[in-house]
């Protein structure tokens, strides 16, 4: 019925309790699928040690030279088997529960192609300490009509959307084409890709945001705090992906929300590297964005 996949990567800390997570998923015909990246941390070795340890056939293991995530997920993509997928980062939590939850909710819906589920962040040093990973801008964005999400997507992308909340029908996953090798994200360019095709909420796909299906693990190694590799990484999605008759401005918004960034934390020499970078039309169309990003924020300092 559903296969788990856990792309890792020099988790070593992480990726055992990962798997442990997937353990309790209980459902028919279930199996794991870790892949390791060419660790370098002895995490490799640790996973090999534990799931042998296990005598568990429906778990497999894959050891493969370092090429990114985007190689790992494309991988897994093509060695699954079952009906449903969820795949989920070696240093996040799966919950069982939710999981089970979206792919009942999946049957019910036939004609739906993917369950967005919620989830919590949490850090190891308040591991207590539960936030919604979605919350308004995501409500807001998934109530919207198909022509307004089709600009929206691109202009007001209500991050984060995750993969790893999210159960698939694996042939929605097969009908996009899996991951673009050109492009190093993984969550943004699927869901671009994943709601252009299957637009309509509750026929195409599903929203329950009240179904716990992942831990959102936060610590200093996450991604998306190198500011500058994000942008880099963004505005090359925006040039492969971007309707023509809006890519300048869909770019202005990028360079405008990461330069705000940058200057909130006083990283002057990232923002001068953006900048310096982008062309002068994506500089122009990012002014207006950046004041109204501002004003936003003022306006809700004062409500």
């Amino acid at each position: 019925m559903i296969t788990l996949v856990i792309p890792s990567y020099n988790h070593i800390n992480y990726v055992l309790g990962c798997i442990k997570a997937a353990l309790a998923v209980d459902l028919p015909g279930r199996k794991i699928l870790v892949i390791d990246d060419g660790s370098t941390d002895g995490s490799g070795e640790a996973i090999g040690d534990f799931i042998s340890s296990l005598s568990d056939s429906t778990v497999e293991f894959i050891s493969k030279p370092n090429a990114g995530l985007v190689s790992s997920l494309n991988l897994g993509l093509a060695m699954v088997d079952m009906e449903f997928v969820y795949l989920v980062a070696s240093d996040d939590i799966p919950e069982a529960a939710g999981i089970k939850k979206c792919v009942d909710k999946l049957i019910g819906s036939p004609n739906a192609k993917f369950c967005i589920g919620g989830g919590y962040a949490f850090f190891d040093q308040l591991p207590e300490k539960r936030t919604p990973i979605y919350g308004v801008a995501q409500d807001n964005f998934f109530s919207l009509s198909v022509d307004a999400m089709s600009r929206s997507i691109f202009l007001n992308y209500p991050s984060p959307i995750l993969l790893q909340s999210t159960v698939f029908r694996t042939d929605a996953l097969r009908t996009i084409g899996g991951w673009d090798p050109k492009l190093m994200l993984d969550d943004y360019p699927t869901f671009i890709k994943l709601l252009t095709r299957f637009p309509v909420r509750d026929v195409d796909f599903l929203y329950v945001p009240e179904v716990s299906v992942v831990g959102y693990r936060q610590h200093e190694s996450n991604s998306y705090k190198n500011v500058k590799r994000q942008y880099f990484m963004v505005r090359e999605l925006m040039e492969e992906l971007a309707p023509d008759y809006i890519q300048r401005k869909a770019i202005g918004r990028v360079l405008a929300s990461y330069v705000i960034s940058a200057l909130k934390s006083g990283d002057f020499a990232t923002t001068l590297a953006m900048l310096r970078a982008s062309k002068f039309m994506h500089v122009v169309a990012a002014i207006p964005a950046a004041i109204g990003l501002v004003g936003k924020k003022i306006a809700g300092r004062s409500n």
